[in-house]
């Protein structure tokens, strides 16, 4: 697993000047469509510095943020709110019991594991019967390894294949930390092995300021995800 104590105050520098937030609010806003998330039992899996955690928990929902960085929690911990905050592997969860939650979000958390399949399988189990989970990633085709953006705001990809990563950048949170890149069907496809019945794929499209340099960003999605929940009774 990516290790975010290497990069935790950077990030939170990064999420203060708006980062993730639309895709938390777009998270928030899927999770609405299938519940009222207060009283609700919610895991935000892959917390980071606590922010979506904290709107989850300002709307009424208990809500216990797991991340496996200690100083990303460290910040987390800094928010007023009534969150439980706990450092785990996501991809274990030894310390979750069983169907616990009734829902679980992750937010651009899946490209930092090498095992998401395990991910996938941990939540299923952590999760009531019935329970939602959505998650959310940078999009697999427009933010790759070779996916380069050209002149005239269009952009080329040159391979596709599953990977782990590094930008050319310097000092960036990927040229840093790097990213497993993985095909839009190796997550879906995933995400119904672990057993979850898929209800519905994004690729979300924000309004975007106009500025000189929005104008040359092509109508393209920043970000993909999923939204499927755990099967009432089991399957016989």
């Amino acid at each position: 697993m990516i290790n975010y104590d290497l990069f935790a105050e950077q990030y939170v520098a990064t999420v203060k000047h708006g980062g993730p937030r639309k895709a938390h609010r777009y998270l928030i806003e899927q999770l609405n469509l299938e519940m009222n998330v207060a009283g609700k039992t919610i895991c935000d899996l892959g917390c980071g510095q606590g922010e979506l955690a904290y709107q989850l928990s300002s709307l009424g929902a208990v809500v216990t943020g797991i991340d496996a960085s200690q100083k990303l929690l460290s910040y987390a911990r800094g928010l007023t709110g009534q969150v439980n905050w706990v450092c785990e592997d996501a991809m274990t969860l030894s310390s979750v019991p069983d169907e616990s939650f009734d829902a679980v979000v992750s937010s651009l958390m899946l490209m930092d594991v090498p095992d998401h399949l395990a991910v996938f399988k941990q939540t299923m189990r952590i999760l009531r019967p019935g329970g939602v989970f959505v998650w959310m990633v940078m999009h697999p085709c427009f933010h790759s390894p070779f996916c380069g953006l050209q002149d005239d705001g269009s952009r080329i990809v040159s391979q596709y294949a599953p990977q782990f990563w590094k930008s050319e950048g310097q000092g960036t949170l990927r040229s840093v930390l790097g990213s497993y890149h993985r095909p839009i069907s190796q997550y879906v496809n995933d995400f119904m092995k672990a057993g979850f019945i898929l209800d519905r794929f994004f690729e979300p499209h924000y309004e975007i300021k106009p500025s000189s340099a929005a104008q040359r960003i092509p109508d393209m999605p920043n970000h993909f995800g999923a939204l499927g929940r755990k099967r009432e009774t089991p399957l016989i």
